[in-house]
Formats: structure tokens, sequence, C-alpha cells
């Protein structure tokens, strides 16, 4: 069948329709994966909000945040660096996100800053951090925007996993009025170039789309089937995520039409169908409140990055939950959490997933 052709017959399927060909492919699972819902917890190092990008939609860009002194990070202090830790041990967790704005040292007060610190450039920043993070038994996993082919295998041995979302592959997000008007990285042909060198790479990967910047239905179909041809060519991609837009004072970015809570369960459940139970699929559990229950029913996999401590940098009017409380939801339906590393099980021992450094300290964590 052509992708236009498979776009359209799954546009067209009823949410009646597409619960029942999901339920079949969920079923298709051994009995004991069948209700397990997986996390991760893990705390946020925010590297620095400098980016090149203006993406439409983002609260986290330095320029939003002019006006905020303390929010607008050049770049994390050691002392922070050494903070965060602290708690991150403190609370048990076992994975470090380190998150960025996209190539923040394009500006001049972030390069001087790592001159001033004694460092080359940002890429041998965050080795550093990721080398202290390992000495911690803390696994990082890196998602700071595009990176080179060089700079992810530069990066490969220092994390257990690395992201990049999608977001969507949408051609007229880059047009004037456009989320991404003033992002021209976020071009879909240079976001799939990044995801394809880190299957080259072999780099365990997690990548996903922003549900409602402006894309149609039938975008949102396109680029799950574009994720599962890159994923059926080099096997890295351990999970997708669907995080749903949501508004903010302060940002330019207004949809004409806020997707709703329907549009993203079927959109779930397409996913489930396309990706056929080989790759996880994840939602954050702080922008779906309250409709727990139909994204469980409706076969995700996995509610990803969850910090007892740090805040969600990018939603951060949308507090985590507790895990204790998301676990006590989880049990009413009949589904079971359970704490997963921010690599998945199946790449630890797949050859050449992982650097052997991992490996060790994935040991000495579990």
């Amino acid at each position: 069948m052509l992708e236009e052709e498979k776009i359209l017959k799954l546009k067209n399927l009823s949410l009646r329709k597409l619960r029942d060909l999901s339920d079949d492919i969920q079923n298709q699972k051994p009995l004991t994966e069948r209700k397990i819902i997986t996390f991760s917890k893990n705390f946020t190092l925010s590297i620095s909000n400098y980016c090149q990008n203006q993406c439409g939609y983002c609260f986290y860009n330095h320029r939003v945040l002019k006006s905020d002194k303390k929010a607008n990070n050049v770049l994390i202090e050691s002392e922070e660096i050494n903070n965060l830790i602290e708690q991150g041990l403190k609370y048990h967790c076992k994975e470090a996100l380190l998150m960025s704005g996209e190539n923040p040292a394009k500006f001049e007060i972030v390069r001087n800053r790592l001159k001033e610190r004694n460092f080359n450039g940002y890429i041998d920043f965050i080795k550093k951090i990721s080398s202290t993070l390992l000495e911690s038994n803390l696994l990082p996993h890196t998602n700071i925007g595009l990176l080179s082919f060089d700079e992810l295998n530069e990066l490969k041995p220092y994390n257990a996993s690395m992201g990049l979302m999608l977001e969507s592959t949408s051609l007229k997000l880059l047009e004037e009025g456009g989320a991404h008007q003033f992002s021209l990285s976020k071009a879909s042909s240079i976001r799939l170039n990044h995801i394809r060198n880190a299957g080259k790479l072999k780099i365990p990967f997690t990548t996903g789309l922003l549900i409602g910047i402006g894309e149609s239905f039938e975008d949102r179909i396109k680029d799950l089937l574009i994720i599962n041809n890159i994923y059926e060519e080099y096997g890295h991609i351990q999970e997708v995520i669907l995080q749903n837009f949501t508004c903010k004072e302060g940002i330019p970015y207004k949809p004409k039409k806020p997707s709703s809570v329907k549009e993203l369960l079927q959109i779930t459940l397409i996913a489930n169908i396309i990706f056929n139970n080989e790759i996880p699929i994840q939602v954050p559990p702080n922008l779906i409140r309250g409709y727990e229950k139909e994204f469980l029913e409706a076969g995700i996999d996995d509610f990803g990055g969850i910090s007892p401590f740090s805040k969600d940098f990018i939603n951060p009017e949308h507090p985590w939950p507790q895990i204790e409380e998301l676990s006590k939801i989880c049990q009413r339906y009949g589904f079971h959490l359970k704490e997963r590393l921010p690599v998945y099980d199946k790449y630890i021992e797949k050859r050449g997933f992982i650097s052997e450094n991992i490996k060790k300290r994935i040991h000495d964590i579990i």
C-alpha cells in the first residue's frame, strides 16, 4: 500500500475501529508485559537556554525569558550541577537529563563563559558534565538540539541514550506566520538527518511529535510512518513521545484551533497500529492529567522521565505528578507502574549500542 493510501485509510477510521485494531496489536504482547507502564526517575540539568531558534511556541528560549534574570540561564554553574547531583542521589534517581537550547555557543556570551571555565567548546562542556554524572552512578540522557555526526559520536561513550524531537515535518510551519518561521534548523530534512546519524552510530534514541503546532492530522500520520521506516532501517529508536502543545502566557504562538484530547488519543491509537509493538509509545503524564485512564487503555507503554524534585522546563505550569500518585492511578485501572533505566533493556546487551563505560555503570546501579 502506498504511503498516501495508508495515511488516508488510517485518517478515515473511526475511533472505535482504531481502538479495536490497537487492542488486537496490544493483545499480541506477552501477558506479563501487557499491563506494565514504565517510567524513568530522573532530574533535569538545564545547561543553557540560549538557542539559535525562535520557535513561536517555546517558553524555554532565553529571548522569551529575558525579563526574568533568574530563569535566564547562560551556562549552568558547577555549584548547581553538584547540588542537582546531590538531590538526584538523595531521591534515588538513575537518569540525568541534559537539556539546552540549540547551539548556544553561537552566542558570544556563552562562548565567553566557556572560555572563562577553560572549555574548548560546548561539546567539551557536555562531556565533562556527563563524566561527572557517571562518576556518581547517574546515567546521562542528552537532548541539546541538532548535533553533527561527529558531535553525536563524541557524546555516545558518555550517554546511556540521547534524543531529539522530530516535532513535525510539515513545511508550512516554516512559512511566514508558522511556528518555525524563525527556526530554520527545524526543517525536517535536517532533523531527520540527525536521527539517521544516531542510527548509524547505534545510539539508543528518543524522538517524537509535538501535537498542535499548526500541522495537519495527515502530517502526524506521515511523521509516524517516517519514524517507523527509520526504525526499520537502523533499529535504534527506543521510544516515541506524543506530546501535546499547551498554551502559555508570554509566547507568540496561539493556535487557531487547539488540538483536543480526542485527537491525541486518535494519534496514539494510530501510532500503536503503525509501530506494531516494536517502538514503545510515551505520553508526558503532567500534560494529560485527568485523562490517564483513556491513554492507558489506548495502549501507551511509558510515562517518560518523572522528576521528584526538578520542574518540567518546557511546561513549567504543569508540575510532574508524584510517582506514588501515578502508581495508584495505574493500579486503579489494572496497570502496574514500573521504573526503568534511560536506556531500554534490549539495547543494553545489543552489540555496539552502549559503551563499556555505560555498561559498567548500569551494572553498578542495578
